[in-house]
């Protein structure tokens, strides 16, 4: 499985989340309680009231953009009877696959393929590898597109959708052409055309309080690689250095790539995903762009001008040391950059981190995830973060709907999820998976005269639904008890997750916080400024500490620990406050009895930094 991120995984400025209290047993699924037979009385009100505005559509089901997952969702609403419409302004059919080329799949097939349904049929027609021929990815939604009925209208006008009364779309005007619809679902991917309308959302980390994003990337081909004479490299240099099959390659390649000096500042080289084509030529994923505004036509335009005049000095630096690359020439670009992050949803419900690191699953779920939570880099001084891996979560429809727009849908990667949650349910695999559920959802709303909030507010529709979606082969994630992913029983666990759960700690692929490890003074300095910010609210708090403190260098002894815990109480409580172990027992930052060795280990430094984060006015 060949994973975007190759760099190696860093804690941002000095260490990890956590939360406090005492460890967590493993958790089976969510418990429903009392409130399913109030959700279920709401549901068949709102019900009633929406048969009783029943009328005519031009089309039941409308779906906008051009995306792997609008396709899916747009067969999905087609196969379950409703008349679909899909319409993009894009040219070729396919989204981030096609005009970004994107052609190598962030997919997890181990111990089972984990979506299934429409992507697994798509899949199925361009080969079943881990990447496909970008060509015949595009004439496979084609076909199934055409298979399933839907009317497919691509290169449209400008696409707005039209409110019918405050706070309810009601169709979409194309140019000056205006279709109604009964079930309206954004699948253009940065949920543009919802937030147009007036649907709420934050942008990449924005919603923990800091103004950054994953970095953008164009995608390009090279021609005149040898793959047999790269794959025979790769294997006499063995795992450490990359890996190959038939059609994929991808790896560090022993840190050529990222040692590139590019002639942009604004541009750098990563590890190298590598994606094979029919025709011989290879797509490569691995430059980066930063500092571009994603809403902007004009920044993204001059982001792809500057890195495709760099992609040509690229090849030629390749060419001098990747094996099978000595005739590399440059042979084109995507015609539009790779735009890992930009807009989250504020939905109805929210697919937080917690959901993923818990395993949780719950019955009305509609698809399961299991990616890594792999985070690209976010600044040009970081190589990304590797949050941990999850072995199985599910996700519930209402990360598909608006909290303060009804009648329609958002699927793909700026549904409803938290940033860090996003960094595994981005991949098009899953979204493909909830854009099946969402298709099903809304020809189910359309032919029943019942909105997008309706539906996921009544039980018995969101089971019905899961009984269509196995019927049609999907993967529902199945129901048992499973443990929390990482070293659930330390004593510090928690700790370490409250903190994870802003993204100031990080488990990797192997779920190890390594909460023994040893820390320094500066790692607690750092985890201290980054508290103040993702979890306070209080960007003064780090530099008041490092003006104070920031010659302190060395181990982490107990009472340099207190010593900044107490600084940080104060200037998060208001000073002055008696600096006293007492007081902060009383506040609650301090355990009673809480043992720290000298030095502190990283559990016993989350354990601290978590009380301070807990000073919060609305304390997580």
């Amino acid at each position: 499985m060949p994973p975007d991120h190759l760099g190696t995984a860093q804690p941002p400025l000095g260490a990890a989340p956590g939360r406090s209290g005492t460890p967590r047993p493993p958790r089976g699924p969510r418990n429903l309680g009392s409130s399913a037979p109030r959700l279920t009385l709401i549901g068949l009100l709102l019900t009633l009231l929406s048969c009783t505005f029943a009328q005519s559509y031009d089309y039941e089901v409308i779906v906008v953009g051009s995306e792997p997952e609008a396709i899916s969702a747009a067969i999905a609403a087609a196969e379950s009877g409703a008349k679909t419409l899909l319409v993009s302004e894009d040219r070729r059919l396919g989204g981030l696959f096609v005009e970004a080329m994107l052609n190598v799949l962030d997919l997890r097939t181990r111990p089972f393929v984990y979506q299934r349904g429409i992507f697994e049929r798509w899949w199925q027609r361009v080969g079943r590898g881990m990447s496909f021929d970008v060509r015949e990815a595009e004439e496979a939604f084609a076909a199934m597109l055409a298979t399933a009925g839907v009317e497919v209208r691509l290169a449209s006008p400008t696409i707005r959708l039209e409110l019918v009364e405050e706070g309810r779309v009601g169709g979409v005007r194309v140019g000056t052409v205006y279709h109604s619809a009964a079930q309206v679902i954004d699948g253009t991917g940065e949920m543009s055309a919802a937030a147009e309308a007036g649907a709420g959302f934050s942008v990449g980390f924005g919603s923990f309080g800091v103004d950054v994003r994953m970095v953008d990337t164009l995608v390009f081909r090279i021609a005149g690689v040898d793959w047999s004479a790269l794959r025979k490299g790769i294997a006499e240099r063995g795992p450490g250095y990359a890996h190959a099959d038939e059609s994929v390659a991808w790896g560090h390649f022993g840190g050529y790539p990222v040692a590139y000096e590019a002639s942009d500042p604004d541009l750098r080289l990563r590890g190298l995903n590598l994606g094979r084509q029919r025709d011989g030529t290879v797509l490569v994923n691995a430059l980066l762009i930063y500092g571009l505004d994603p809403f902007d036509p004009s920044s993204l335009a001059d982001g792809r001008s500057r890195a495709a005049r760099e992609a040509e000095l690229i090849t030629a630096y390749l060419a001098q040391e990747i094996p099978g690359f000595e005739a590399a020439r440059l042979a084109g670009f995507a015609d539009r950059l790779y735009l890992r992050e930009t807009r989250h949803l504020e939905a109805v419900c929210t697919l937080e981190v917690d959901d993923l690191l818990d395993n949780r699953v719950t019955d009305l779920d509609v698809a399961a995830g299991g990616y890594p939570l792999d985070v690209q880099p976010l600044t040009p001084f970081d190589s990304g973060f590797v949050f941990g891996a999850p072995d199985i979560y599910g996700v519930r429809l209402c990360v598909a709907v608006p909290a303060d727009l009804d009648g329609v849908w958002v699927v793909g990667k700026a549904a409803g999820f938290d940033p860090l949650a996003a960094a595994s349910a981005r991949v098009v695999p899953f979204g493909m998976a909830v854009a099946e559920a969402v298709g099903v959802a809304a020809a189910k709303g359309a032919l029943e005269g019942r909105d997008p909030r309706s539906l996921v507010a009544d039980i018995e529709a969101q089971q019905e639904i899961r009984a269509t979606l196995t019927r049609r082969g999907a993967l529902l994630p199945p129901l048992e008890a499973r443990a929390p992913t990482g070293p659930y029983q330390h004593p510090h666990y928690d700790a370490y997750r409250l903190l994870l759960s802003r993204g100031l700690a990080t488990g990797g692929y192997n779920n190890d916080p390594k909460l023994d490890a040893p820390m320094t003074a500066l790692n607690y300095l750092y985890l201290l400024s980054n508290v103040g910010t993702r979890f306070l609210g209080d960007d003064s708090l780090g530099p008041a500490l490092l003006e104070a403190y920031g010659s302190s260098l060395g181990p982490l002894t107990p009472e340099l620990a207190l010593e900044f815990t107490e600084a940080a109480t104060c200037l998060v409580s208001g000073c002055p406050l008696p600096p006293t172990r007492e007081r902060l027992h009383e506040l609650g930052v301090v355990p009673p009895g809480l043992q720290l060795s000298n030095p502190l280990t990283r559990g016993q430094m989350y354990r601290l930094a978590a009380g301070v984060a807990r000073l919060a006015p609305d304390p997580p």
